[in-house]
């Protein structure tokens, strides 16, 4: 879906033009896609690990990638992007939410009209702790986010904001109060949310991209894009889509994708005779993502050497 959003982008910007900036790493997968379907030339992996960058180093699938061995904020204190750019930091570490979201202010003030960035974190709200004298959960835990977030979260943090379906919502209006912020200082200058999304890769992630624009071209932008008719959008960064999908088997999958574009996900699971998740109600959800998402969502198989 960022490859089909960036296409869609390309109708107003030439994006083989673009630098890309991300952390690879160690296949550098991400780098792979982006050149051999967007064209992109100029390439930048960040790496803070010696022995991964080496790693990538031996993997390099084209020799336009640069590997720089630093830490993102170091590389954001050195970088001019005076290059048209499409940034992706992909944070892991949940306990340093607070300086990912200063160093997401930090990228955007850096950025120009026309640049793209992407923000990833980690939105499982069980990295927040327990109490360990038997208090209150979620208490507990909304005192910790509001120490995380800072200045970023909200005045006030309901005891609900932590639990796992609403805490990406709290964590996404976070993200978007470190990007206006990162404009502040740029009066003609707005940051334009593209897509929102919340999705589990072990532990659930959020995902949200955007782009700099200048005030005067936000018509033209959304008028040549056509990214207000595009069903995977979220133009106002307000809740993240669930874009989770079931974890199947090769067998299983191939069955449930012959009975698509035209099956339901109810359908679906009348003709398995199972559902796929850890309840019913949440099979159902991952079900219906998969009806939408299938054509995008990679397929990986056992391969024996």
């Amino acid at each position: 879906m960022f490859i089909d959003l960036l296409s869609r982008i390309n109708r107003y910007r030439n994006i083989s033009s673009y630098s890309y900036i991300g952390f690879g790493g160690p296949f550098l997968e991400d780098f792979r896609t982006l050149h051999s379907a967007l064209r992109i030339k100029t390439m930048i992996s960040i790496e803070s690990d010696k022995n991964v960058a080496e790693r990538q180093r031996f993997n390099l699938p084209t020799s336009c990638i640069t590997i720089s061995n630093e830490l993102s904020g170091d590389f954001l204190t050195r970088h001019t992007f005076d290059a048209p750019s499409i940034v992706w930091f992909d944070y892991a570490v949940p306990s340093q939410l607070g300086s990912q979201l200063a160093e997401a202010q930090s990228l955007v003030s850096k950025l120009a009209a026309g640049d793209i960035f992407k923000i990833t974190l980690n939105a499982s709200p069980e990295p927040l702790g327990r109490p360990r004298d038997g208090s209150d959960l979620r208490a507990f835990r909304a005192a910790e986010a509001a120490k995380r977030l800072a200045d970023y979260g909200p005045a006030v943090l309901d005891v609900d904001d932590v639990t796992t379906r609403r805490f990406p919502n709290l964590l996404l209006h976070a993200l978007f109060s470190a990007c206006k912020r990162g404009v502040s200082g740029a009066p003609r200058l707005y940051v334009q949310p593209l897509t929102a999304f919340v999705y589990k890769d072990g532990q659930q992630m959020i995902t949200a991209t955007a782009i700099i624009l200048d005030k005067l071209d936000k018509d033209a932008f959304l008028a040549q894009t056509r990214l207000a008719h595009w069903p995977h959008s979220s133009l106002d960064w307000v809740r993240p889509r669930s874009i989770s999908i079931p974890d199947l088997s090769t067998k299983e999958r191939l069955f449930i994708e012959s009975l698509l574009p035209g099956g339901a996900s109810t359908d679906i699971r009348n003709a398995l005779g199972y559902y796929v998740g850890s309840d019913e109600a949440d099979a159902e959800e991952l079900m219906s993502n998969f009806v939408t998402y299938y054509r995008m969502s990679p397929s990986y198989s056992r391969v024996l050497g």
